[in-house]
């Protein structure tokens, strides 16, 4: 009786974490999805599926406009006007080497990451509130676009004249932000969306 008893237990404790263990299902899925395909080459000019140079020829306009928006982002503080936009760079003069915008600063894995969970979570059966992603995606991706030119400019800032403080910032507490938002905006989707439109489950 005693490990029925812990047994409807454990399930209970499963049943009211789902949401949470199907979200990081999904994110690692999608993450070490990514990896397996992509990110072998990440620090490159050019971008590699399964080792074949696939870069659209967009990427490098795409690459020259983030770069020019973030160094608008950066001129919005006092003491920046003599930051230098040079093509993909980004670099204040005497600050050291400054920062170059490729295609693995677009932000590409983390759209593929965030659209990949919102897209596939829940996605079966069928609920009504599943037309409401058909809005809320492309927001959420303009969140996260809206959080990478911020990060790009104060990578840019914080390291001018302290290019040591690369590393930690675009691998660490940055990189950390990122995967944060997305959380935040999975948050608001499982609490705005799922649970209110979900018929409540009755026990005994």
């Amino acid at each position: 009786m005693r490990e029925k008893l812990t047994i409807d237990k454990l399930k209970k404790q499963l049943r009211s974490q789902q949401s949470i263990i199907y979200f990081l299902l999904l994110l690692f899925l999608f993450h070490f999805s990514w990896k397996l395909v992509i990110d072998g080459d990440i620090d490159s000019e050019f971008m590699y599926v399964f080792g074949q140079n696939v870069t659209p020829g967009w990427v490098g306009s795409v690459c020259r406009g983030l770069t020019a928006v973030a160094g608008w982002f950066i001129h919005l503080f006092p003491n920046t006007q003599d930051l230098v936009i040079d093509s993909n760079r980004l670099y204040f003069p005497g600050g050291g080497p400054g920062i170059r915008i490729i295609w693995g600063c677009i932000g590409f894995k983390q759209l593929f990451i965030f659209c990949g969970i919102m897209i596939f979570y829940r996605l079966l059966p069928w609920r009504r509130y599943e037309r409401n992603k058909l809005w809320y995606i492309p927001l959420g991706c303009v969140i996260l676009t809206i959080y990478n030119i911020i990060r790009i400019g104060s990578l840019t800032m914080l390291t001018n004249g302290h290019p040591e403080r690369f590393e930690s910032l675009h691998d660490g507490i940055f990189r950390y932000i990122y995967y944060t938002i997305v959380f935040i905006l999975w948050v608001i989707w499982e609490e705005k969306f799922v649970r209110n439109k979900m018929p409540i489950e009755h026990t005994v």
